[in-house]
């Protein structure tokens, strides 16, 4: 038995095969870009241009399976499809004079592709984006004065059953041009009806989007378009992962288990007020796990500081685990006698380690070696040992076969993953990260916890997928931080911003059902947002 992190019960991915370079528009780009790869709408078979509905190019290379109909059976209200070649999806742009033919309507490339083609200006923000995305760029379309473009994406007709509710859900990238500048999602039924279930109006980075709606009387399908309108010299929209699946209950009941997660506390004051209100909840954890940077070096004096802020504040649970973070090897003592003070702090004989919850596994992996002397602070952090490797796939392995979902924990970050991972920054926190995608490839039971950033969690993608292992993927969420919050500033640095909750962490609760994880501000004493994520059998 497996449990799956899916959050879609029917995918539609916007993702394609590669083209050549011949795909690009002629004669405009040479060099490096050349050997690029997208795909240009303007010359797909399932392109139209203006309200005659007129063909794209006419010397367009053929695409028997451009408009081929969805054929798949419909049982229990679920429907899945695999679009590597987008089939079915269709793309309407109004007729225009001018600008450059390549990003002419929606099209279609990895984010690196469309950034070395075009610049980073935030599209590297897109996170959540995997492989080639489907893109509407405004900025490089270069139209002359006077013309604007509006282009329309469309999927196939999704089955589905009157009466029933569904989710669209979609992974979205979209920065705001002019006031005139629109994006919006509209839904067609096959009875005719239509609604529009989504606007964007302001920037919105790497958000997950998810939107309920009710099949009404007699639809038998339903189609997403996605419009992007009215631009000229405005910047862009990127999606991703489009689903249509059915909605969780509302109601999730009573958590069987409840975990409490805080991080990069840096010796701050601030450790104490946290845990004082976490043991106040009325439904009081069974364990807190510290997901590293709980001391602002590896001295001695900063973890005698920290005992002592731990024993005038224990967590009421009486089960306090941690991971070692960049910070616990920050200093000139050696790598090993940082090492010491970590394993004496938790009296463990690995820096790996498992504890089970009411019935919640937790794993937690830190790294056997950093020398700050040689590296001077910069990555990478992480160094796994194949014994500390061997151990993580054997109980992935061994909840796997029990049908348990792992919390994972990680100080250090996986790359495209959460908030400000597009950084170069955070690409190489991990020493060897193709070892640690050899032991993650096929499990889809984890969900996986990391920190280090101190990313806000009102980013949109607070948390994410990584996909790095194999295209399936776990979620990863990040755990904010108690000493401060930022958010990405520029092609790879970050700001913080003192408008943002700058105490923040989680409260991860499981349910037969989906594991919810909740984002609170310590210093409102309030929660910013939860998501749940769907455990299925």
């Amino acid at each position: 038995m497996r449990t799956s992190f899916l959050s879609a019960v029917v995918t539609l991915c916007l993702l394609a095969s590669p083209v050549s370079a011949q795909n690009l528009s002629s004669g405009r780009v040479d060099g490096l870009l050349s050997s690029l790869s997208w795909e240009n709408s303007s010359s797909a078979p399932s392109q139209s241009n203006g309200s005659s509905g007129a063909a794209g190019s006419a010397d367009a290379p053929a695409n028997p399976d451009a408009s081929a109909p969805i054929t798949d059976p419909v049982t229990g209200g679920t429907w899945m499809e695999d679009f590597e070649d987008r089939t079915g999806w269709t793309v309407h742009t109004n007729v225009l004079h001018s600008g450059e033919k390549r990003w002419e309507g929606w099209n279609f490339a990895t984010i690196r592709d469309w950034t070395w083609a075009v610049g980073t200006d935030k599209r590297h923000y897109f996170t959540r984006g995997d492989g080639k995305v489907a893109i509407a760029e405004s900025k490089h379309h270069r139209l002359k004065a006077g013309e604007q473009m509006t282009t329309e994406l469309t999927s196939p007709s999704v089955p589905i059953t009157p009466g029933v509710a569904y989710q669209l859900e979609f992974e979205s990238h979209y920065r705001q041009g002019s006031s005139d500048n629109t994006a919006k999602v509209v839904l067609t039924f096959d009875t005719g009806e239509s609604k529009t279930v989504r606007e964007f109006t302001k920037d919105s980075f790497s958000t997950h989007e998810q939107v309920g709606f009710t099949a009404p009387s007699g639809a038998q399908s339903v189609s997403a378009t996605f419009v992007y309108g009215n631009a000229q010299d405005d910047w862009f929209w990127a999606i991703d992962n489009v689903t249509v699946t059915t909605p969780l209950p509302a109601d999730p009941g009573t958590p069987t288990a409840v975990v409490d997660v805080i991080s990069d506390t840096h010796n701050e004051k601030k450790y104490g007020d946290v845990i004082d209100f976490l043991n106040r909840q009325p439904d009081p954890a069974g364990a807190m796990v510290v997901n590293g940077d709980y001391v602002d070096m590896g001295y001695a004096e900063n973890y005698a500081n920290f005992a002592a802020d731990r024993a005038a504040h224990p967590h009421a649970s009486g089960r306090e685990y941690f991971t070692i973070g960049n910070h616990e090897m920050l200093g000139t003592d050696g790598s090993d006698t940082f090492l010491h003070r970590y394993l004496d702090m938790t009296k463990q004989d690995h820096v790996w380690r498992e504890e089970v919850v009411d019935g919640q596994p937790l794993l937690m992996i830190s790294t056997e070696f950093y020398d700050d002397v040689a590296r001077d602070g910069k990555e990478p952090y992480v160094v796994l040992s194949d014994a500390q490797l061997n151990w993580l796939k054997q109980r992935l392995d061994y909840w796997e076969g029990k049908g348990k979902t792992v919390f994972l924990f990680s100080h250090l970050v996986l790359p495209y993953t959460v908030t400000s991972t597009h950084s170069p920054w955070y690409g190489n926190d991990f020493a060897e990260l193709g070892k640690l995608n050899k032991v993650l490839q096929g499990h889809d039971n984890i969900v996986m916890f990391t920190s280090h950033t101190h990313a806000s969690l009102t980013a949109g993608d607070w948390w994410g997928v990584y996909r790095g292992a194999d295209k399936h993927g776990f979620p990863v969420v990040n755990t904010g931080a108690v000493k401060n919050a930022n958010l990405p500033d520029g092609d790879y640095d970050e700001e913080v911003d003192p408008a943002l909750p700058q105490t923040t962490g989680l409260r991860v609760k499981t349910y037969p059902d989906r594991v919810r994880v909740e984002a609170w501000d310590f210093e409102k004493q309030e929660m910013i947002r939860f998501h749940d994520f769907p455990i299925h059998s």
